[in-house]
């Protein structure tokens, strides 16, 4: 019901993305495991969220935004 449609980035957009999701994916992987295992007090949920903003997931987003509004065109 909430999935995305076929939508395809320009390549210069494409290479942006990839590069900032390999950084927010290792990000995720790393504190998922800390905050399940509890090495890592939920408290710091907020410094993550800023740790992934600061990793510019907001350009991953607009990326994302810019390649559906590209396909709703269609």
């Amino acid at each position: 019901k909430y999935q995305l449609p076929p939508i395809t980035p320009t390549p210069e957009e494409s290479s942006e993305y990839a590069k900032i999701m390999t950084d927010i994916d290792t990000l995720v992987d790393e504190m998922t495991l800390k905050l399940i295992l509890g090495t890592e007090p939920l408290d710091s949920f907020e410094k993550y969220v800023d740790k992934m903003k600061s990793l510019k997931l907001d350009r991953a987003i607009e990326i994302q935004k810019a390649a559906l509004e590209r396909y709703n065109k269609r």
